[in-house]
């Protein structure tokens, strides 16, 4: 099909997100990206100043290469904790940091839930996943697709209990150029909301089109 793996914001083929795994792979499956839109600006920098840690390329700088859930606080480091919250009153997800004792350090970061259901909506509505075998032969990988499986998202009520839950998570890959003419600036690889293979009956329905 000529379709190279993509962040794009719509699906890959008429209204259809594709994704191929590997069979036995236990890789998580990547559902969209989504940078936070709340009501202040430069998310990453705020998130860096709250729960960043000092880069190993060059300590000066921080990075966040984490991910958070929303039935527990993930730790960064030993003095950091991250956490979501579906904030159904304001209609959005929080990113909640504390310190080690919870004391909630101000962040202001969050998802609209506009934002996720445009997500749901261009993005993930249909969803096929492609299992596929590999091997290697003259140092060349080769792959085969064995079957190919259809879902269509349940709703959005269902996603937003998937977040609380700890089912969905979110990943961050917030890192900071360390050298060069760009030195200091960030350079930020996607906000990431993907589930496990495992879990993908919770937030889709499987379509059988074989019958």
């Amino acid at each position: 099909m000529n379709i190279e793996e993509n962040s794009l914001p719509i699906a890959d083929y008429d209204g259809i997100e594709i994704k191929a795994m590997r069979i036995l792979s236990k890789k998580s499956i990547h559902l969209f990206n989504a940078e936070p839109d709340g009501d202040y600006l430069f998310p990453h920098d705020r998130i860096l100043k709250s729960a960043g840690y000092p880069s190993k390329k060059n300590p000066k700088y921080k990075v966040f290469l984490s991910a958070a859930w929303g039935n527990d606080y993930n730790s960064i480091g030993y003095s950091k904790k991250v956490k979501l919250y579906v904030n159904r009153k304001n209609k959005k997800i929080d990113f909640i940091v504390t310190d080690r004792y919870y004391n909630k350090i101000k962040v202001d970061v969050s998802w609209s839930f506009d934002l996720i259901k445009s997500k749901l909506e261009q993005k993930i509505k249909k969803l096929a996943v492609v299992k596929t075998a590999h091997k290697f032969y003259n140092r060349q990988e080769y792959f085969f697709y064995k079957r190919i499986e259809f879902y269509k998202i349940k709703d959005f009520e269902t996603f937003l209990k998937l977040i609380e839950d700890g089912t969905i998570k979110i990943c961050f890959k917030i890192s900071v150029y360390a050298n060069g003419i760009k030195e200091g600036k960030i350079d930020n690889h996607g906000t990431d909301f993907s589930i496990k293979e495992e879990d993908i009956e919770k937030l889709f329905d499987k379509i059988n089109i074989f019958q």
